[in-house]
């Protein structure tokens, strides 16, 4: 099938929908776990004392990647705050859904496991959930850790797009967001798209407008 102004279109809605349930889930979590706040208030990490180790080594992180943003910029302290801390959410936004629609894409290939065509119930997980036998968690947290490893697995051939070691990769979706934003990719409608070559490419250009596309290169 072609991909025609109808397919496009469709994509364009998906990729809008997701951005927002993602960039809302991020945001939340920023401010509501690592202290990092739209307005402008970051609290120190000595406040942060109801976070693991790993959470507070993703809170260091954090902080010093919108360190950088801010210095980069221009305007006043605000203007720079409030630029990065947007670019950091789209970032992190943006992370999560390619690397959920890249692996839509291999599973159409048969290039893995089924593993988000239809969420929890995908039969890889499936499989993987029954191996773990709970030790890892909630079915939640079981199920991060089963694509984290397909993250992980990919990465050794596609290093840029799946390499968690990031600062964009430290914040996973929320579970009711991860659900909401499967329920998207995975709409009846829109199957078609994942055997399109182009579609990856497409949802680069509707998910970052092109002085956002300029920003993330820099």
């Amino acid at each position: 099938m072609a991909f025609d102004k109808k397919a496009r279109n469709q994509l364009a809605k998906m990729v809008a929908s997701c951005r927002r349930k993602l960039s809302e889930d991020i945001t939340d979590q920023l401010s509501g776990t690592y202290g990092l706040h739209p307005d402008g208030t970051v609290l120190p990490l000595d406040k942060l004392t109801y976070l693991s180790e790993t959470q507070m080594a993703v809170a260091r992180q954090l902080r010093d990647l919108l360190d950088h943003y801010i210095c980069g910029g221009s305007g006043t302290h605000s203007d720079r705050y409030e630029a990065a801390y947007n670019r950091l959410v789209l970032e992190i936004s943006f992370t999560a859904l390619n690397r959920l629609a890249a692996l839509r894409l291999c599973e159409e290939r048969g290039l893995v496991v089924e593993c988000v065509r239809k969420g929890m119930a995908s039969e890889g997980f499936r499989v993987f959930e029954m191996l773990s036998g709970g030790a890892l968690g909630s079915r939640y947290e079981t199920y991060r850790v089963f694509l984290e490893c397909l993250f992980d697995e990919l990465a050794m051939d596609l290093g840029v797009l799946f390499d968690r070691s990031t600062p964009q990769s430290a914040v996973f979706p929320s579970e009711r967001c991860l659900e909401e934003v499967l329920e998207v990719l995975n709409q009846p409608e829109l199957v078609h798209l994942w055997s399109e070559d182009e579609t990856i490419g497409w949802i680069y250009q509707y998910f970052n407008p092109p002085e956002e596309r300029k920003a993330m290169r820099e």
